[in-house]
């Protein structure tokens, strides 16, 4: 392999190798947002641009809306999940793997709504990204990467944004749950996003920049360095809430190598829950009922349950 395909290998291994994939009143942006976060930076002024096209499912306790809403460069498609009644409520976001969509978590999504919080799942911006073009330098592929990345951690601020000005959510009641590519994202977005309450990592792992750097040709590194550390998963859990973030991860992972499952545990915040569980990377039935509990406590969720509805696996 010659110096741009390394560099190009290192650049996906470091973002992506730890991933995987097989009628609402319209909000205007919520609450005040905090401090711009360097590579996560972005306009909360800008409009959301919300969309309802409205109820998917006939007949159920849970309704399920289509929507959808703007983020720089583009749209992200989502779907809510909603309990009936008036009341305020807490939420929780959920994020897929590589090259999946706002299906994959869907019907977790409904159990949490089925337990009284507004569920939410959405097509991060890098399952739409498409190939990298031809011709692209080590500097420019490393580049590209680090921007898809940050977009979908923006994509999950903006859907804070939306939910934070949704009549039915209580915006200081908003939780986040990322399985595989999307722990990453989660544990980024947890560190980088005051506002997210409890955050669960499914399956999610990183080993240091310091592991992809030594990986890369000697002229490249200090690029490597630099794009990567901005993006770091470790380096941003590490500033989530203490006590807010639950990590689950199977004995038998055949994805994510132990040591990055290791690493991203050893990175929380203090107080942080790890589980393991006799499963694989898609872990097992468990481990939603243990992360709807836990999301039940910290957020927290207060019931009682939708009558006819499911509310766990």
């Amino acid at each position: 392999m010659g110096l741009r395909g390394r560099a190009a290998a290192v650049a996906l291994a470091a973002l992506a190798a730890s991933g995987c994939g097989s009628g609402t009143a319209t909000p205007t942006g919520g609450a005040a947002r905090p401090a711009a976060v360097s590579a996560f930076r972005y306009d909360a002024s800008a409009p959301l641009a919300y969309r309802n096209a409205g109820r998917i499912n006939r007949p159920y306790p849970i309704a399920v809306d289509d929507v959808s809403y703007a983020v720089p460069g583009g749209r992200v498609d989502g779907y809510l999940a909603l309990p009936p009644g008036k009341a305020r409520v807490p939420a929780v976001i959920y994020l897929h793997g590589s090259g999946e969509n706002r299906e994959r978590f869907l019907l977790p999504a409904v159990w949490a709504a089925g337990r009284r919080a507004v569920g939410m799942t959405l097509t991060l911006p890098s399952s739409n990204s498409g190939a990298p073009p031809s011709g692209l330098t080590p500097a420019q592929a490393l580049t590209r990467d680090r921007q898809i990345f940050a977009a979908d951690v923006i994509a999950v601020r903006r859907a804070v944004d939306l939910l934070s000005g949704l009549p039915q959510v209580d915006p200081k009641r908003i939780g986040l749950v990322g399985w595989s590519l999307g722990a990453r994202v989660a544990a980024v977005t947890a560190g980088a996003e005051p506002r997210i309450r409890a955050a669960v990592l499914m399956s999610g792992g990183s080993l240091p920049v310091s592991a992809y750097v030594a990986q890369a040709p000697a002229s490249l590194r200090s690029q490597v360095r630099s794009s990567l550390t901005q993006i770091d998963p470790l380096r941003w859990i590490a500033k989530a809430r203490p006590g807010a973030v639950m990590l689950q991860d199977g004995r038998s992972d055949e994805i994510v190598p132990r040591p990055a499952l290791l690493a991203l545990a050893r990175a929380a915040p203090r107080r942080s829950v790890l589980r393991w569980y006799p499963a694989g990377h898609e872990l097992n039935a468990q481990a939603y009922f243990d992360q709807l509990a836990f999301l039940q406590k910290k957020l927290p969720i207060a019931g009682p349950s939708v009558p006819g509805a499911r509310t766990g696996p």
